[in-house]
């Protein structure tokens, strides 16, 4: 009984702050919507100038094949001078220029080396990699056709002794939201359940009502497990709110099991809110509060969790690190669920790492509150 009237009294706080409303159930979803339209490792629509010398029925096919792909906005060289062109370049409008010598068509069907130049913006490392390997791809895919085209024109099977078929598993058409979104998740409930749980403690220190606290017969654990409830349940409506909008809106498939998505969110929540309170026990004061959950929970959860950077090209020291940081469990397992359909049985070392740091943090939260001032 003595629990209800504190998850009775912590509803009541909720419900009376429009602002804790908001974070709790709109600004995960607005998040989520903000970084799956934002962040994207695809590269579509770049600028690039294609400069054609040779001026042939092959150089202009050749162009259409890269404008057809989706990764590039072709600009013809008959629009600018090669001043222009280059200051377009400069100025980062143009992130590449692919010149096209006199040439290229009578070596191209003649099955000889036909060399073509690609100046490409390096600024962003990333984007020039995807671009390099998109414009080769057209090349290759272009030089095929071709050949095969003057193969069939003098009567000789084009047919190669060689053959491959290629599909992607998981994610075959390789959107960068089916990877994004089911991180996202990860990262969003991290932050969220740490900072709004931050609060709880370190807010009744503020308004002074927890010397009254202190003088109920409640008991440390009663008072802890009172503060978590209500938002252990909030977290639940946030990670199914995340979850629809993930399937509905972005078309992010859902392979796996919902049973163990909750289950492996529940453990999760209960360990973000774990640290949370922690946080709020350490600091109290709320100001204290939200910037340690904030270097506590956004930081590791973006960089350390394996959300955006691979955690195999860090160095020794920050792959150690991961090893501690929750995210990086819990988005191996989201990932599996959502895009691979993966069971507990490849995924207990992870739910046994988010069991530890659950256990860990609920365990030091509850040892440290102690009833005085």
């Amino acid at each position: 009984m003595r629990i209800l009237a504190i998850i009775e009294k912590e509803i009541i706080h909720i419900l009376r702050d429009i602002r804790m409303l908001y974070f709790s159930f709109i600004w995960p979803v607005l998040l989520l919507l903000l970084f799956g339209y934002t962040v994207s490792l695809d590269v579509k629509n770049i600028k690039i100038i294609f400069r054609d010398f040779d001026q042939t029925n092959e150089s202009r096919g050749f162009a259409r094949i890269i404008e057809n792909t989706e990764s590039f906005d072709l600009v013809q060289d008959k629009l600018f001078d090669w001043e222009t062109s280059a200051r377009l370049f400069d100025q980062g409008i143009a992130r590449g220029i692919v010149v096209i010598p006199k040439g290229f068509s009578k070596k191209l069907l003649r099955a000889e080396d036909a060399k073509f130049q690609m100046l490409i913006d390096g600024s962003d490392n990333n984007t020039a990699r995807v671009m390099l390997g998109s414009l080769l791809g057209a090349a290759q895919n272009y030089r095929e056709a071709i050949t095969k085209q003057e193969l069939n024109r003098l009567g000789i099977s084009s047919k190669s002794p060689i053959d491959y078929h290629m599909y992607f598993f998981y994610n075959p058409s390789l959107r960068s939201q089916n990877f994004i979104i089911p991180g996202l998740i990860a990262v969003i409930m991290m932050i969220i359940g740490t900072l709004v749980t931050s609060l709880t403690i370190a807010r009744e220190w503020d308004r002074g009502t927890m010397e009254q606290l202190l003088y109920t017969p409640i008991k440390p654990y009663e008072l802890i497990l009172g503060k978590l409830t209500p938002y252990f349940v909030i977290g639940l409506i946030q990670v199914t709110l995340v979850l629809l909008t993930g399937i509905i809106v972005f078309g992010v498939p859902f392979k796996g099991n919902v049973l163990l998505y909750y289950l492996a969110s529940a453990l999760f929540l209960l360990g973000a809110l774990g640290l949370g309170l922690f946080i709020s026990l350490v600091s109290k004061n709320q100001q204290v509060a939200t910037m340690i959950a904030f270097l506590g929970s956004v930081l590791p959860a973006f960089i350390l969790s394996g959300f955006i950077f691979p955690i195999s090209s860090m160095p020794m020291i920050l792959r150690i690190i991961s090893y501690v940081v929750p995210a990086k469990y819990f988005l191996y397992i989201i990932r599996g669920v959502f895009l691979k359909g993966a069971g507990l049985s490849i995924l207990w070392p992870d739910f046994l790492a988010m069991l530890i740091f659950m256990s860990v943090f609920l365990f030091i939260s509850m040892t440290r509150f102690k009833k005085r001032l």
